[in-house]
């Protein structure tokens, strides 16, 4: 028996069977359709519905950025950490010798001619003086400092004597050694940044008892130095009132200069 292959036959088609099939294609798109356009519709109610989740903070809109490393200055309602404190001496940049371990313990006393005392200083008012004053410029820093490191801080530095890092502005390129915070934070009332004759400066307004701390270490310190440290830097080194011959109270009203840019002297009166 031999086996062939038997074409398939083909009906032909009935008018009422492709007219039905017809309208049966016509519903599956329209259903395709009305799928698409829900979809779209719920896809942009969910974008909104999130849209307002992100902008609502405090009734405003916040944009979303990418993620990018943290701002080099601390935002303006950072507190800062601040103290005046008597400057007993400079000292040098901190070097330790190859085979020498660095020194520890509590700071030796600066040695006699390094003190950077009324009588050491040598302060006179000058009016001739384009400064208003003169003073001995040669006191120099203590070796002896060379291989103590900077003071970390902690709780209890206020009451104790520190060696702190200068800043570029402050005068000293090295450090220095200073004594218990004679005024701290707690003592200011009031702080804003001003800006004079181009330069900003921070302007603190004094509690009584901060006014009467200030004028004591101000009156310890005349014709003599007071550092200025904030977050762990000398930013300002001063005399206390080189022009007068005598002291005088600031009456709580104090003005620190530290070479501040607009921004850092804002933050600066911010966070005190």
């Amino acid at each position: 028996m031999t086996v062939t292959d038997t074409p398939t036959h083909r009906a032909e088609p009935d008018d009422t069977q492709v007219l039905f099939e017809e309208a049966r294609q016509r519903r599956k798109r329209r259903w395709l359709i009305a799928g698409i356009t829900a979809l779209v519709v719920v896809v942009m109610a969910l974008g909104i519905t999130i849209g307002l989740l992100v902008s609502r903070g405090g009734g405003s809109t916040r944009p979303v950025s990418p993620a990018g490393p943290a701002p080099s200055v601390a935002a303006a309602s950072a507190k800062v950490s601040f103290s005046i404190r008597p400057v007993l001496c400079y000292a040098p940049t901190y070097a330790v010798p190859a085979g020498q371990a660095p020194s520890t313990g509590p700071l030796p006393a600066c040695s006699p001619s390094t003190q950077l005392t009324a009588s050491n200083l040598q302060v006179a008012p000058d009016s001739g003086n384009v400064n208003g004053y003169t003073s001995n410029s040669n006191v120099n820093a203590d070796p002896q400092f060379a291989t103590y490191p900077s003071t970390t801080s902690s709780n209890g530095e206020q009451s104790q004597e520190v060696l702190l890092p200068g800043t570029a502005t402050s005068g000293s390129s090295g450090r220095y050694v200073l004594g218990p915070a004679g005024l701290t934070r707690t003592a200011i009332a009031s702080a804003r940044a001003i800006s004079e004759s181009g330069q900003w400066t921070v302007r603190l307004g004094l509690t009584p008892n901060g006014s009467a701390q200030w004028d004591s270490l101000a009156a310890q310190q005349f014709h003599a130095i007071v550092g200025v440290v904030i977050n762990g830097q000398v930013v300002s080194a001063p005399i206390t009132q080189p022009t007068q011959r005598s002291f005088a109270s600031f009456d709580g009203q104090l003005q620190i200069s530290g070479g501040f840019t607009e921004h850092q002297a804002k933050a600066i009166a911010s966070g005190l």
